[in-house]
């Protein structure tokens, strides 16, 4: 008999099939609540209502040294973006470059966020901002009750029922790291830090080869102690559904409703290979490595962890 399992995530292209039960787990009756609305997700996930469920990975990065969620990782990364375009800076405050942001007060979802995580650790790298100089405001407190703040830490919490939006477009800050679209045209004092901002994400992509991860698939403690085969059952699931993305990506290379798209994908084809969205361990493990590093360095876990740490045991020969 198949063990019934609950699980929610975004109903992205590479989840499809696996939402309409055209790819099916082995040995799992999987009842799956597509959901888009992060925040929402996110709620559900910590309350336990959901056997699987695609979560922020800088949260659970900073569970992992504790282990109060109840969840244990697989490398199946469900969401990557890059963010040299979610940062964004108010016109009015005198930034022009990245350097610029030294001193300043920098808006934040929560000091955990991943987006944060990945944008902090490309301006301090790759442009030689000084995190420390920086006040940090951030719309929410971090919900890691365990969680300490490191002692050079300047941050701050927004005032009650204040957007990041609203404040940046105020000028209460001068800059803000997000995962809203807050550019071009939607208010005329914000605009990008990076107006380059694809051009840099090239270069960024050729040069390290991360496709930064933002949301990663957890699965319950109990279910994988029970179970242990359930993390590789679903992690061959949502391969299979991947490569059904990808296959029918392709053919919409020459029916998409866009103007180069097909050009678009060409190119990506060319840059990162047939497997341009890359899951399991073994070829993901210098990338998790950058996010441990930067995890450690901007004090989200109190030692710097290991990539092995954070994903089911069954799962790190993928």
């Amino acid at each position: 008999m198949a063990l019934r399992l609950t699980m929610t995530c975004c109903p992205y292209d590479r989840s499809r099939a696996l939402i309409r039960g055209e790819v099916k787990p082995r040995d799992i009756d999987l009842e799956i609540t597509p959901n888009a609305d992060d925040s929402r997700r996110q709620a559900d996930s910590r309350a336990g209502r959901f056997d699987v469920a695609e979560f922020f990975t800088g949260e659970y990065i900073a569970d992992v040294p504790r282990r109060r969620l109840g969840l244990t990782a697989i490398p199946i990364f469900c969401k990557r973006m890059f963010r040299h375009s979610y940062i964004y800076v108010n016109k009015r405050s005198g930034i022009t470059a990245p350097i610029h942001l030294n001193g300043k007060r920098v808006g934040i979802q929560t000091w955990l966020t991943t987006t944060a995580l990945w944008a902090r650790g490309l301006l301090e790298d790759d442009h030689g901002v000084d995190l420390r100089s920086i006040t940090w405001v951030a719309e929410r407190a971090v919900r890691e009750a365990e969680w300490q703040q490191p002692s050079w830490l300047k941050l701050e919490l927004a005032p009650p029922g204040a957007t990041q939006f609203d404040l940046l477009a105020s000028g209460a800050i001068d800059a803000g790291i997000t995962t809203g679209t807050w550019a071009p045209g939607v208010h005329p004092d914000i605009d990008f830090l990076f107006p380059n901002y694809a051009e840099l994400e090239r270069a960024y992509f050729h040069r390290t080869g991360f496709f930064p991860i933002m949301h990663t698939l957890l699965i319950k403690t109990t279910v994988l102690d029970a179970h242990p085969w359930v993390a590789m059952s679903l992690f061959d699931a949502w391969q299979q559904s991947k490569q059904r993305c990808y296959q029918w990506l392709q053919r919409q290379r020459v029916h998409q409703t866009s103007l180069w798209y097909r050009a678009l994908w060409e190119e990506e084809q060319a840059a990162a290979g047939p497997d341009l969205y890359r899951w399991g361990f073994r070829e993901t493990r210098a990338e998790v490595d950058k996010m441990l590093e930067y995890a450690h360095r901007q004090g989200l876990t109190p030692r710097r962890l290991e990539p092995e740490e954070m994903f089911h045991p069954s799962t790190l020969d993928t």
